[in-house]
């Protein structure tokens, strides 16, 4: 038992204080991992928020489109490999999976998406997390490089907005159509 919280150690325990069966750290590859795709899109970003009409900024914005390619590969990858390692419940089991690269899990594996619990069990796994992670990044960037080229047509910019959309998504996302709103701007 640890003195300082109560808690009794086991093998399934998550963050500390946490019961999250089946929840283990990110091995130092995962970490590598999470920060390459981070990073991946963040030149974009910096660009289309700092210098919004700089022919760099322009390249950047017309990369995004390959980079965006290669993160849904990135994407299928890890959701893929997720499934089939099994290092956690799939979409309607009710247990962890076996580890053993089976692609087998324990509990009844129906497939269902609507279960809550079943998917927020599944995106703790750490190759589900990263697939996930992978999905906010390639559609953040989508809507941010929509709020840029709506912005420059209408020869404005949109750092607030942007800046937003890469750090809280649909905040940013809202924050721009109210803009478009106030300036009575509904064309798409």
């Amino acid at each position: 038992m640890n003195a300082a919280t109560g808690d009794t150690p086991t093998d399934d325990t998550g963050p500390p204080g946490s019961r999250v069966p089946g929840w283990r750290p990110m091995r130092p590859g995962e970490r590598t991992a999470f920060s390459v795709l981070s990073a991946s899109t963040a030149p974009v970003w910096i660009a289309m928020i700092v210098a919004p009409r700089s022919r760099l900024t322009a390249l950047l914005v017309r990369w995004s489109t390959p980079l965006s390619i290669g993160l849904g590969g990135a994407y299928v990858g890890l959701l893929g490999t997720s499934l089939l390692r099994s290092d956690g419940p799939t979409p309607g089991s009710t247990g962890t999976g076996t580890g053993t690269g089976t692609g087998t899990s324990t509990g009844n594996s129906t497939g269902r998406l609507d279960d809550p619990e079943t998917l927020r069990a599944a995106l703790g796994t750490p190759t589900a997390f990263l697939a996930g992670w992978t999905h906010y990044l390639v559609f953040d960037l989508l809507v941010g490089r929509a709020i840029h080229e709506h912005a420059l047509a209408r020869g404005r910019t949109a750092r607030v907005s942007l800046l937003l959309t890469w750090w809280a998504g649909p905040a940013g996302w809202t924050l721009h159509l109210l803009d478009r709103w106030r300036h009575r701007d509904d064309r798409a």
